[in-house]
């Protein structure tokens, strides 16, 4: 079990640093969606808080961290859902209202974009309840999406190099593609994570430094 959570922090600190890479990209270049520039602030208040949200949520998941700082714990977890809900609010409208890859784009960004945000207002609700152990399976699974942004684009990425020259209606469908494969394994897993780690006979109000 030690082993395996070493190599999921691994993979999701590589993961993150990815997305974070992937976003100082887009502000420097703008993107392959020209209709951005139509909506400066709100790109902007997706992608910013989007890099803190990755760069941060991490450590909210540190054992280490919980035990030496539940303060800081309880602190950055607000902060962190706030961020998130502003990202994602970001996200649900660049997406639905202008999207790249027209109707398809709009149902799976509308689908898990409302998911990440009810997983974070419940995960946020959970914890307000002391319920820490069901707030932690949500946080997670508002994580799992959030990072699979990351995902997306190791897989998008390769493709538009293997093609050389995509054109524009090749580019859209493989950007659908990858957004579907990336959000389906980052569901997937976090479910499957969530089983393997839940506690099979603690109590329902478990402290957040315990869980």
């Amino acid at each position: 079990m030690v082993k395996a959570e070493t190599s999921l922090a691994i993979v999701i600190s590589f993961l993150a640093l990815a997305g974070i890479a992937g976003s100082v990209f887009f502000l420097m270049s703008g993107g392959a969606n020209s209709q951005f520039e139509d909506y400066p602030v709100i790109t902007r208040l997706h992608v910013i808080p989007g890099m803190i949200y990755l760069a941060l949520a991490p450590l909210q998941f540190s054992k280490t961290v919980r035990k030496s700082s539940a303060t800081y714990h309880r602190w950055a977890g607000r902060l962190l859902a706030t961020i998130a809900l502003v990202s994602g609010a970001g996200a649900l409208f660049l997406g639905v209202i202008i999207p790249y890859s027209g109707l398809p784009e709009q149902i799976i960004i509308g689908v898990f974009g409302v998911f990440f945000l009810i997983a974070t207002i419940r995960g946020f609700i959970c914890a307000r309840n002391k319920d820490f152990l069901t707030h932690r399976e949500w946080m997670m699974r508002a994580f799992a999406i959030g990072l699979s942004i990351a995902t997306m684009r190791l897989i998008f990425v390769p493709i538009l190099i293997g093609l050389g020259e995509p054109s524009v209606e090749q580019a859209q469908f493989y950007s659908i593609l990858s957004f579907s494969i990336a959000f389906a394994l980052h569901s997937g897993f976090a479910e499957y994570w969530i089983i393997r780690t839940r506690p099979k006979t603690s109590p329902q109000h478990a402290s957040p430094v315990a869980t």
